[in-house]
């Protein structure tokens, strides 16, 4: 679940519909460091939203991850590549806590 159904269900919440939503507003398009409002704003709730179901840390561990998957958001106007990566970003993340431990 955490790797392939977790990134599906995320990715259509986050980036579809909310990125999707901010994206048309004039506020969500301004960019910064090449990278839409919109963006930022939904990394935001996708970070809150791992601290309040996880933990702190993990929600500042996916900061940089959801901001690459809001970036190939907003370039292919479509949540299938950024929920790709996600999916592999999630495999890997277990598989690195797995032999860690």
């Amino acid at each position: 679940m955490p790797v392939v159904v977790y990134p599906i269900l995320e990715e259509m919440v986050f980036r579809g519909l909310i990125q999707g939503a901010m994206r048309h507003s004039a506020l969500g398009q301004r960019q910064f460091l090449g990278l839409t409002l919109a963006n930022f704003m939904t990394t935001l709730l996708f970070s809150f939203a791992h601290m309040a179901t996880r933990t702190p840390l993990v929600g500042l561990l996916v900061l940089i991850p959801s901001l690459i998957f809001g970036f190939f958001r907003d370039r292919f106007d479509h949540i299938g590549p950024g929920m790709i990566l996600h999916i592999f970003y999630n495999m890997l993340c277990l598989g690195w806590i797995k032999n860690m431990g």
